[in-house]
């Protein structure tokens, strides 16, 4: 099985194979900058596809194995979700759920009115009431005269799925499935427990944070938002008069938890390179640490905006799962639980046994997610046989009417 994470900073490919029902043996991952991104969509198609392209060579360099086909996990600022709720008549004499009846009630909940650039690239079922009784997940097979289906549709823009697709077939690489980031970190850093009681996934990437809540097992709702790790880096890289390479090291390095050692500060003072490469002066740690913090804090506060504005900060009882390469910054989750007054752990891809400690990082999430999902939802031997690309949406629509059960 083979996943892409196609993200603003970088794309990320990684290899596993299936050793047993929902076990995987991860062979290796890549990771290389992106080009042709920003927050997220496709700006220049010829850079994207060449970028997708090295990472996948770089991974078969890596494992000795040809790709020709991958999952695709993707995010964007033209991204969001919407839920609806639909009830059907059951069709059939002695009143049990055929799949004809679920079909219908799954198709009637999709048909939302939508702007003519936007689509439902894919859908979440949430869960079936049946003559009332709520909470079912497969209602085939049971009985019942009324069914009511409740789901969460992802909508993007037609143009930003279309190029991807136009990235992709420009170096042959089938797309096995396209999955909004959130569906597939869940499946690599959250524990069944938290998605049950109400949990909010919030990754932090280098253009663009994904906001999604949990709930029931299933996804509730879902926003991007514009702003990632680059606008650290491009704070610290302007307000300090650096190269942007310089100011991701000094990031990198950084304690949001830190305090100044004494009043001479010999300790905290810091030497930094100029734009030209050379050293140029020295800035206090001190400083760095309040720049990176200002930032920090803006993204605290634009995640509870977006949780207040959804009116599901009461449904979050399990707190806030941080992940993404954005969210490795030290001390990162201590200042985000003070602002929030809501418990905040780092999420890691801890749902693979036997994963190398080198990929046990929150930048790693979402391609091991979509290997999770691959192996459950994909056949190896597509991935071996197949070229080229086929009819995305109808395949992604049978995936998904069982996603989260």
């Amino acid at each position: 099985m083979v996943a892409l994470d196609i993200g603003s900073h970088t794309i990320k490919a990684a290899m596993a194979e299936v050793v047993a029902i929902d076990q995987i043996n991860v062979l290796g991952i890549s990771s290389l900058p992106a080009k042709g991104i920003k927050k997220g969509h496709i700006v220049d198609i010829e850079a994207a596809a060449q970028g997708m392209e090295e990472a996948l060579n770089a991974l078969e360099r890596l494992t000795g194995v040809e790709i020709s086909g991958a999952l695709i996990g993707f995010s964007g600022t033209s991204l969001s979700t919407l839920n609806n709720h639909t009830v059907v008549a059951v069709g059939t004499p002695s009143y049990e759920i055929s799949p004809e009846d679920k079909n219908r009630v799954l198709h009637s909940a999709c048909t939302i009115s939508l702007p003519p650039d936007k689509g439902i690239v894919q859908t979440v079922e949430r869960q079936y009431i049946i003559d009332g009784y709520d909470g079912v997940k497969e209602p085939i097979g049971m009985v019942g005269s009324r069914l009511e289906a409740e789901i969460t549709v992802v909508v993007a823009a037609i143009a930003a799925v279309q190029n991807l697709q136009r990235s992709a077939s420009r170096i042959n690489l089938e797309v096995e499935g396209l999955v909004f980031n959130p569906l597939l970190d869940c499946e690599a850093v959250l524990m069944p427990t938290e998605m049950e009681m109400g949990v909010a996934l919030v990754d932090i990437g280098g253009g663009t944070i994904d906001v999604s809540v949990f709930e029931r097992g299933s996804l509730l709702c879902a926003a991007v938002l514009p702003l990632g790790g680059e606008h650290i880096t491009r704070d610290l890289a302007i307000i300090l008069k650096t190269s942007l390479q310089e100011a991701a090291c000094l990031k990198e390095r950084s304690d949001l938890n830190y305090s100044p050692a004494g009043d001479d500060g010999d300790e905290d003072l810091i030497d930094i390179k100029d734009v030209q490469g050379q050293v140029g002066r020295q800035v206090s740690q001190q400083l760095v640490t309040e720049i990176i913090s200002a930032r920090v804090l803006e993204i605290a506060q634009m995640v509870y905006a977006e949780l207040r504005q959804s009116d599901v900060l009461e449904r979050i009882p399990a707190g806030i799962v941080l992940t993404g390469g954005g969210a490795k910054l030290t001390g990162m989750t201590d200042l985000f639980e003070e602002y929030l007054g809501i418990p905040v752990r780092l999420g890691y891809p801890d749902r693979v046994p036997g994963l190398a400690g080198e990929y046990r990082k929150p930048c790693y999430g979402a391609v091991i997610g979509g290997l999770i999902c691959a192996a459950r939802h994909i056949e190896p031997h597509k991935i071996e046989n197949k070229r080229g690309l086929s009819s995305l949406f109808d395949r992604m629509g049978e995936w998904y009417k069982d996603f989260f059960r």
